[in-house]
């Protein structure tokens, strides 16, 4: 045996050794979520494995701490396909996403987000992923980005204030893969349940004005009531003086009784009812500096 033999021969005793240890932890957190899972099952407010605060929370600090040369998107994917197998053990997991187009991207996406083994569905219609998580079929759905000039807008059924109502709970991608194929696609997640704290978040709204409003204006509007963000999306309107309605973006975790929504509203002109919520997520880690 050579020199150079001997010394790979070792080193790979080392990974050996180091895959065995990682095995033991595995098998370690998969005992503690079984736990967690018991003691979710007495607590009737317990309703989906899913915390999609506290997950991105756990993904950002294992990202940033780095891994030697593994790049950021391949520990945030390790780290996701983990977290829903164990998303699962505690409970029932299942999306539905919907792709009007580019349907291979989008499921890209949400399959990088939720796990190679989570059951999902692939739908064309936005109302169909809305009813399949509003009747409890699905965990989660997963919509294209909204745009402008939508006669319908699916984030319209969103907006309320009823906590039991869909919200937006995450936008994906989370941790973006610099050499993917469609890493220009955008999705939003919905669920039946609301975002909690993530420590780096933001905020969805909806607002209706009084008179036709545009983009720059609405985003000076939107700064002058206190917050940080920008218009994402103006619903269509075929008919003369009615209201339209915006889809707002702002910064940080903003309950519905923040004073600033009110100072918002009145800016804006609304006219239908206060500025309602329509979910909000963690903040999408910044893609790596181009090499």
């Amino acid at each position: 045996m050579t020199a150079v033999s001997s010394s790979l021969d070792a080193l790979r005793r080392d990974i050996d050794r180091i895959d065995d240890a990682l095995a033991t932890l595995l098998a370690e957190r998969a005992s503690v979520v079984t736990r967690v899972a018991e003691i979710k099952s007495k607590d009737a407010t317990a309703t989906t494995p899913m915390r999609p605060g506290r997950e991105a929370a756990v993904v950002r600090r294992r990202v940033e701490a780095g891994a030697g040369a593994l790049p950021p998107f391949v520990l945030a994917r390790l780290w996701r396909e983990m977290i829903a197998a164990f998303c699962r053990v505690q409970g029932p997991l299942s999306v539905a996403v919907c792709a009007p187009q580019k349907s291979v991207g989008y499921w890209d996406i949400a399959r990088d987000h939720f796990g190679s083994a989570t059951p999902m569905t692939l739908h064309r219609s936005p109302n169909l992923v809305l009813r399949a998580v509003a009747e409890g079929s699905v965990t989660a759905g997963v919509l294209p980005m909204p745009e402008d000039a939508e006669d319908d807008p699916w984030w319209m059924r969103l907006a309320g204030s009823d906590a039991s109502q869909l919200r937006v709970i995450a936008r994906l991608p989370f941790c973006q893969n610099p050499d993917g194929r469609f890493e220009d696609l955008e999705s939003l997640v919905i669920a039946r349940f609301d975002i909690e704290e993530s420590g780096d978040d933001q905020s969805l709204f909806a607002v209706a004005a009084s008179a036709e409003i545009s983009r720059a204006s609405l985003n000076v509007l939107i700064a002058e009531a206190g917050f940080e963000g920008q218009g994402l999306a103006t619903q269509a309107v075929s008919v003369a003086n009615a209201p339209r309605h915006h889809l707002i973006d702002v910064a940080g975790f903003v309950g519905n009784s923040d004073p600033r929504l009110a100072a918002l509203g009145e800016k804006i002109g609304g006219i239908d009812g206060p500025v309602l919520r329509v979910g909000g997520s963690a903040t999408p880690m910044a893609p790596p500096p181009a090499a």
